[in-house]
């Protein structure tokens, strides 16, 4: 007798996503349908390129803002090309911006290909 498989069965594959991910796509999803319930252009939204780091983070799949910041710091992520500096002229700590395509784009390269420019610190 051959073990016939029951009409409508499927096998279920256990896959984990970065609870950052996880967080990213269901603050997504209230966004949406918040916007949908008010009537706010959400393709507006959508097509933003620049995000300050608390949203940057987790779109980078990063686990933490400080993870980001040390990125900026190491000359890993340069300010001019992926970051921008939106502070006011008055401020004196820095507010960073990131370009969420040209980060993943410099993080997806080969270290060795990645020139860092280091600041010469002055004692």
């Amino acid at each position: 007798m051959t073990a016939m498989k029951q009409p409508g069965a499927c096998r279920i594959t256990e896959r984990l996503i970065p609870e950052s991910q996880l967080k990213a796509i269901v603050e997504g999803m209230v966004k949406d349908t918040l916007a949908q319930m008010l009537g706010v252009n959400v393709t507006t939204q959508l097509q933003r390129q620049w995000h300050d780091t608390e949203q940057a983070y987790s779109l980078l799949a990063l686990n933490t803002t400080e993870q980001l910041r040390e990125m900026v710091r190491s000359g890993l992520l340069r300010i001019g090309h992926e970051v921008r500096d939106v502070r006011s002229p008055s401020s004196q700590v820095p507010r960073y911006q990131f370009h969420i395509e040209k980060c993943e784009l410099r993080l997806s390269m080969p270290p060795e290909q990645r020139q860092i420019k280091k600041t010469k610190k002055t004692a």
